[in-house]
């Protein structure tokens, strides 16, 4: 896979950049700045861009900026977000550029201390999938909004809720509860059945972003809230 990083911090571009040539990751071109950024998109013709949300000399959203002006130009050009802050009002912003979100993340900088879980993230942007950070999914359990949407769901069904908001499978959720998949299917037929989310709209890849939008939105958060 062919890849740019785009990140404020000097050091950690050059060892995220050894690192993940080291680990066959074609990494074919690399910025620091807004100004930067989409030219080297545009020279390189990626499959993904690496995306630090604050840059050099810019507002601390500004990556947020560069990303939305990549979608725009190339919608191709799956992108991943870094972050030191994760917050959810950030993840909300990235997945309300298209009306179905889709080849996007939004991991926080302490996941690059894992490379096979970057990589993996990357594979499954390239795929069309919507990656997010699991630390956010469970900032957001924790604080709910009284009378929100997900009073509506059991705890377990806000725990399928969760994994689905983090993009897993069916499969993948089988394996982190310990269940049949059969028995997932059910229960997340069941999660979208209470919170109105229309089955019929598309693919289960679908269900999983209106389930990570219907979980950002209910939160009403706001960036260091």
């Amino acid at each position: 896979m062919r890849i740019v990083i785009v990140e404020n911090e000097g050091l950690l571009l050059d060892l995220l950049t050894d690192s993940l040539r080291g680990r066959g990751i074609d990494v074919v071109g690399r910025a620091r700045t807004r100004e930067e950024a989409l030219p080297l998109v545009d020279e390189t013709a990626p499959d993904l861009a690496l995306l630090d949300i604050r840059l050099v000399d810019a507002k601390d959203t500004d990556g947020l900026a560069v990303a939305e002006e990549v979608r725009g130009r190339y919608p191709d050009v799956g992108l991943l977000m870094l972050s030191d802050y994760t917050e959810a009002a950030f993840a909300e912003r990235l997945l309300s550029m298209e009306e179905v979100p889709r080849a996007i993340g939004y991991l926080g900088k302490e996941r690059l201390g894992d490379l096979d879980e970057l990589i993996e993230a990357f594979t499954r942007i390239i795929r069309g999938e919507v990656v997010i950070d699991a630390y956010i999914i469970g900032k957001l359990m924790s604080r709910r909004r009284v009378a929100d949407p997900l009073e509506l769901l059991t705890p377990h069904e806000r725990r399928i809720l969760g994994l689905m908001a983090e993009g897993r499978s069916n499969r993948g959720i089988a394996r982190e509860m310990g269940t049949k998949i059969s028995t997932v299917e059910g229960q997340v037929h069941n999660v979208t059945h209470k919170l109105g989310l229309p089955e019929s709209r598309g693919s289960l890849y679908n269900l999983r972003v209106l389930a990570a939008l219907t979980f950002l939105r209910s939160t009403g958060s706001t960036p260091g809230s």
